[in-house]
Order: structure tokens, then sequence, then C-alpha cells
């Protein structure tokens, strides 16, 4: 089924670069060494697409107790080596892109310096010219906030907007915001994304690409 739209609204991690497997395969090991073992219904449901910030929080209420208090900027090291080794666009992502003739943004809630690291890395910092993380909205997702945020940099109704995800946050937030969201299902359950309100789930860029219209 094809859908009419004015503008996409795109997610980042995991959608336009490959870093949700990094990140989760990084959270799980480091928090198996302190005792909290995540299956991947939790790791998904919990932890990917959330704020760092969330995610420690979620992870101490779980564990039970406070985290040591390098965890963080332990984690953020090891990522920063790992993206520097390993970070790649989804597989079809550029091709897809390169279809599109309606206005794009990104919203994202990664921070503005890891946001320009992954697109300058990547080389499409440029295509992403409108581009919000969360240091922009006071709330990021699974609130509304930043695809709203998004929508309006482009003057268009969040109706005619089509939101690219793969996380529930996400996609909760892209609901939230009364738009469409179109699910990338490779690496996140469909029946997950589905249950949070996704419009469509696709496995591919390809698939997206018949979705809206482009092949």
């Amino acid at each position: 089924m094809m859908h009419s739209y004015k503008a996409i609204l795109f997610d980042c991690d995991g959608v336009i670069v490959d870093t949700e497997n990094l990140s989760n395969d990084l959270l799980r090991t480091m928090l198996k060494e302190l005792g909290l073992e995540l299956d991947d219904q939790t790791l998904h449901d919990k932890f990917t697409g959330f704020t760092n910030q969330e995610n420690l929080q979620n992870a101490e209420a779980m564990l039970g107790k406070a985290l040591p208090d390098d965890f963080d900027s332990i984690y953020r090291q090891k990522f920063q080596a790992l993206m520097e080794e390993e970070l790649a666009p989804i597989t079809g992502v550029v091709e897809l892109l390169n279809k599109i003739t309606v206005p794009i943004a990104m919203a994202t809630n990664a921070r503005r310096q890891e946001m320009n690291y992954k697109l300058n890395k990547i080389q499409l910092a440029e295509r992403f010219s409108t581009r919000f993380c969360v240091e922009d909205v006071a709330k990021g997702k699974p609130s509304p906030e930043l695809y709203l945020t998004a929508a309006q940099a482009l003057s268009t109704e969040p109706k005619d907007c089509i939101v690219i995800e793969d996380s529930v946050a996400g996609i909760r937030a892209g609901r939230a915001a009364g738009m469409r969201v179109f699910a990338f299902s490779e690496s996140v359950p469909a029946e997950l994304q589905l249950a949070a309100g996704a419009t469509e789930v696709f496995n591919s860029m390809k698939e997206l690409e018949g979705l809206l219209g482009l092949s």
C-alpha cells in the first residue's frame, strides 16, 4: 500500500546509521557484568531508542542499586571506539535518500555532538541539513516534541508527515505527534513495533522505497 505524504522525518540510530546493534550489545554486556541480564524483548522495550539518561535510570531501577560512578563515561568511551571502527549507513539508505524529492529532516534522541559525528562520518550531514537532537527539546522520545519540532521546521502538518523509525520509544513519539510511522524491523521484532503503533513495518530499504512510491 502506498501512502501520500509531504515530508519524511527520520530517526538516526538503527534507521540511518547501524548503531543500534552496537549500542545494545555493549549495554547488555556491561550490565551483565553488574548482574543484570537483559533478554531481547526487555532490551528493545525498555532501552532501545530512549535517551542515555533514561537508560541509566532504567538500569538502576532494575538492578535495585546505583550504577558505578564511571559507568556512563566508560560506556561512551567504548561506544565511540566501536563507532570509529564499525559505523556505516544502513544498507540501501543512501540509494533511498537519493530518490526522495520531498523535504526531509532528522529527529534523534542522541546528543548534538553524537548526531553530527555520525552524519559526518557516513557523509550524510549535508543531506540532513534540517536536524534536531534531544538537546533541542524539553523532552526526548517517546514525547512527540522532537517530531513536532521537525515538522514545524519543514512547514508541514503532522498528518502529512511520515516518520521512519525502529524503536518502540520512537514509534510512540511519532504516533503521539499525529504522524504515520513506518518501522524498520530488521533488528527490532515487528510485533513489538506494531504493538507500539507502527502504521507499516518493513525489512529493507528497498521495501521502504515501495511503501513510499519510489520504486
